[in-house]
């Protein structure tokens, strides 16, 4: 992958919009809906992304939360070519075959966070630890780039643990 060469840093710039809908199965919940449009302003790919996305977030009980997301990306040509295609230069350099990125829906996503308040109340802050996971798939031009199908890997995991202070 070094062999191909490293690529510049995109700087996303852009907007969200999103609707909240409260007490959906309990007095404390709530659905979001919402989208996230990001445009590169530095001029690395000058592409642009729309990434729509659905969270649920609850209380189990009167000291732990849980935060369940599930989204999507969509890319445009320019942003896929830039990130996925293989060019004769970096062809040659890492020996992957030519590839030439269209744009389309790249990936999707789902995450979920279970929070725990120490104090043994969500309502009166404090420190709270977290763990997080999330599930990502690749798709289309950005799953059959070689980068993913030969040197990677279409599906992706990530973990973590954190700890928080609530003011």
């Amino acid at each position: 992958m070094r062999a191909a060469g490293k690529l510049d840093v995109g700087i996303n710039v852009g907007g969200n919009a999103g609707v909240n809908f409260n007490k959906l199965l309990n007095p404390y919940d709530q659905l979001t809906v919402g989208a996230d449009v990001l445009w590169d302003v530095n001029g690395a790919s000058g592409g642009m992304q729309i990434n729509p996305n659905v969270t649920y977030k609850t209380p189990v009980s009167k000291a732990a939360l849980v935060i369940l997301n599930v989204g999507a990306r969509h890319v445009d040509d320019d942003y896929a070519k830039y990130y996925y295609s293989v060019n004769a230069t970096q062809s040659a350099n890492s020996g992957l075959p030519l590839y030439n990125a269209k744009g389309g829906w790249d990936s999707w996503h789902t995450a979920m966070i279970v929070g725990y308040d120490l104090s043994g109340d969500l309502r009166d802050g404090g420190f709270e630890v977290f763990l997080f996971g999330n599930y990502m798939r690749m798709l289309n031009d950005a799953s059959a780039t070689p980068y993913t199908s030969i040197r990677g890997s279409a599906n992706n995991w990530t973990g973590g643990v954190g700890v928080g202070y609530t003011f």
